[in-house]
């Protein structure tokens, strides 16, 4: 199968700490890569982050800048760039290469003008890379990021209350007695069965800004209860808020998502 790169970012919470993990899952079916079996890390020290470690605004355009001249320079090597990770007060860049590049660092060094740290050692199983693939929440971080971008694209108002309508399919009439329970315990709104068995819809309003925080913290759980009720969570919608009057301001998952077009 030939190679197509597929970058997917979701945020992942390490020991209390958050992290915004962009990975090439393109690679996800072919590594490790027997051609690149040395692996060669970056860290780009924050100099601006908010308190729970991660970047401002102004932050997370300097380091996309870093980022990028550090990315030209491994070019020249033949690095296969697979992802970040962002935390912590640093930006951590992971890149695979056929050899040890010697002489790397001090090249990045000089071509950045600024303090960095490495790691380079081999690792032909690609362990660096696959502790960072995402697990079954994180897959549906994923799906709820791509549904707040689609959103926002839309021109949403992100700081405006939205109306995200769940719904979760069952075949089962006491499936769906438990669904609606469920929903209930969430705190979801208009929580209602729609049609007949063997294709019962249970339907919950969850009123929210665009927090991707708040919006996991139900669409997972739904996802993970609804096959013990013999069901199936079938995501979200939420109807277009228009943008309000209020200007220069950004919400908490414009940060997150401000990443989301990665030509760079």
């Amino acid at each position: 199968m030939a190679y197509t790169p597929m970058y997917e970012m979701w945020r992942m919470v390490v020991e209390g700490a958050p992290f915004d993990v962009m990975l090439d899952l393109g690679h996800g079916e072919d590594y490790p890569l027997v051609t690149h079996p040395w692996f060669f890390g970056v860290r780009i020290p924050m100099t601006n982050r908010n308190e729970d470690g991660l970047p401002s605004e102004e932050e997370a355009a300097r380091l996309d800048l870093v980022e990028n001249r550090v990315r030209e320079t491994l070019r020249s090597r033949d690095g296969v760039y697979v992802g970040r990770r962002t935390g912590m007060g640093n930006r951590d860049l992971l890149i695979y290469f056929p050899v040890r590049p010697r002489g790397l660092e001090d090249r990045i060094r000089a071509s950045i003008g600024m303090e960095i740290l490495f790691i380079s050692r081999a690792d032909p199983r690609w362990e660096g890379y696959q502790q960072l693939l995402p697990g079954e929440k994180d897959w549906r971080s994923i799906e709820d990021a791509k549904l707040i971008a689609g959103l926002l694209n839309a021109n949403t108002d992100p700081k405006a209350e939205h109306h995200l309508e769940h719904s979760v399919e069952t075949s089962l009439n006491k499936g769906a007695e438990a669904l609606v329970g469920l929903m209930e315990k969430l705190e979801l709104d208009d929580v209602a069965v729609e049609g007949e068995r063997p294709a019962l819809i249970v339907r919950g309003t969850q009123r929210t800004m665009l927090d991707p925080e708040q919006i996991l913290r139900v669409s997972w759980v739904l996802e993970q209860k609804a096959p013990k009720a013999r069901g199936t969570y079938l995501g979200w919608q939420a109807e277009i808020v228009p943008l309000g009057d209020a200007e220069g301001s950004q919400s908490v998952v414009e940060s997150i998502l401000a990443d989301l077009d990665l030509d760079d």
